[in-house]
């Protein structure tokens, strides 16, 4: 079976070289991936592709966030309000779809869900905001301040 992966040598010799065979047979699993015994171990790329595919929600790292451009695909970040005040709601915790490393590790996550699924699952942020800055007017300042020191 041949790698299509290229393998960068360890030891300063020559490409592919310095590695031994369980090494190379390591770097070739990769969890959550689905492995074809005819092509060996999907690539990132086709992993996304596939779920974009499927319209199935996606959960990016702060690194590979930069790399996935949503509107292009029909996507937007995943939004539920925090009211602790502790994220911004667009933060969701969990396995990176792209380098399958823990979200919470790697800089915080953030989630991206199909445009025909938003207005089911999600709150639009705009009119949340609004919504609790009118609720806030009510209230009044001394009671918000009550409010903020008991929390």
């Amino acid at each position: 079976m041949t790698s299509p992966l290229v393998a960068v040598p360890k030891y300063g010799k020559k490409l592919g070289e310095g590695f031994s065979k369980q090494e190379i047979t390591e770097s070739w699993v990769h969890p959550g991936r689905q492995a074809n015994p005819k092509k060996g171990y999907q690539s990132a790329v086709s992993f996304l592709s596939d779920l974009i595919a499927l319209r199935h929600f996606i959960i990016l790292c702060s690194f590979c966030r930069k790399n996935f451009n949503p509107r292009q695909f029909g996507y937007r970040r995943h939004y539920i309000p925090d009211y602790t005040g502790k994220t911004d709601g667009y933060q969701v915790n969990g396995n990176c779809d792209w380098c399958k490393g823990l979200t919470p590790n790697l800089g915080g996550g953030t989630g991206f869900i199909a445009e025909e699924a938003y207005r089911q699952v999600c709150v639009d942020p705009k009119s949340e905001r609004a919504r609790a800055k009118a609720a806030a007017k009510e209230l009044g300042v001394w009671v918000a301040v009550q409010r903020a020191q008991r929390s």
